[in-house]
């Protein structure tokens, strides 16, 4: 599957087919708010791209919103917000238990042929953290009662670390048996914060809660965020992250890779994402998934880049 990700729920459908095909793609990612778009759903349901699913775990401001008291905490003291990122704990059952509900909805709905668990970690602003940056730089959590109570004092950045990846993998393994309950045939993957397993002294571990030969033993695929342009790293830190990740697990990976920009106005190089492509061309035969429709919609000579390095002729037929 080589899928474009779609951000915006309301969009008309003809217009996410054109931008697809323009792409040379074979399928179209979502989000579960996609659910509500019934033109959207029917297009889906009747047409011949494949369909993903991103569902984000702890991440959901609606929600959050609604249950104040299930925020995470960061090491700084404050709740987890940064701009548009708001974070649960993810020890919280109360938080959970809705998201949970929300997955088994969203996957009776779509009926994806791949979910992407996406925000499978605990907070930390990874876009954000320079190359160069120390491990004491990194605000991170969650530091909230239902994490550290229990813990001796002054708390150890280690044990919090080692329970925040038992809290998120406990949380992937509950969110791949929802999906397992409704189809067996559907292909689960995690999304993986693009950090090298030593960067930042295993901030991967500590600040985001991954594990990742833990989440490898709950899902098909590994799905590194391969965005290299964003994090400030040359592009064959994309070849070697890949490179780590199928030696240390053993799974395939899929990654996700960046054709446009995320929160801001400046548009992504050219040059940049074709070195990032290359990059990351080994894994993306086996499948790879686009970020994101909005970003490259207008910008043909994006669509031709993306074309010629990931067209794929093959077409799934018509959805039941």
């Amino acid at each position: 599957m080589r899928a474009l990700y779609c951000l915006d729920p309301d969009v008309a459908p003809h217009h996410v087919e054109e931008v697809v095909r323009r792409c040379g793609l074979d399928a179209v990612v979502v989000g579960d708010r996609a659910q509500e778009n019934e033109e959207l759903l029917s297009w889906l349901r009747d047409g011949d791209l494949g369909v993903a699913l991103n569902f984000p775990l702890f991440f959901d401001p609606v929600l959050l919103a609604q249950m104040p008291d299930t925020y995470a905490v960061t090491s700084a003291g404050r709740r987890a917000v940064d701009r548009w990122l708001h974070m649960a704990c993810p020890r919280s059952d109360e938080f959970w238990d809705a998201r949970r509900r929300a997955l088994a909805g969203a996957l009776e709905v779509l009926q994806p042929d791949l979910v992407c668990l996406d925000f499978a970690r605990t907070f930390v602003m990874w876009e954000r953290v320079p190359a160069d940056a120390s491990a004491a730089d990194i605000e991170h959590g969650c530091w909230c009662a239902r994490c550290v109570d229990g813990l001796p004092t002054p708390v150890d950045r280690e044990q919090l670390g080692r329970n925040a990846v038992e809290a998120v993998t406990a949380r992937v393994r509950d969110a791949v048996d929802v999906v397992r309950a409704t189809s067996t045939d559907t292909t689960v993957g995690v999304k993986v914060v693009p950090w090298l397993a030593d960067d930042y002294a295993g901030a991967r571990r500590w600040a985001c809660g991954q594990d990742l030969e833990a989440l490898a033993s709950c899902v098909d695929v590994l799905m590194p965020m391969s965005y290299s342009a964003m994090i400030g790293r040359p592009a064959h830190h994309v070849r070697k992250l890949h490179d780590e990740i199928r030696r240390s697990t053993g799974r395939p990976v899929v990654p996700w890779v960046q054709a446009a920009s995320a929160d801001d106005d400046a548009a992504l190089d050219v040059d940049e994402l074709r070195r990032m492509l290359d990059a990351a061309a080994p894994e993306t035969s086996d499948g790879v998934c686009v970020f994101h429709l909005d970003g490259v919609a207008d910008r043909p000579e994006v669509t031709e880049l993306l074309h010629a390095m990931l067209s794929n002729p093959m077409r799934r037929s018509a959805r039941a």
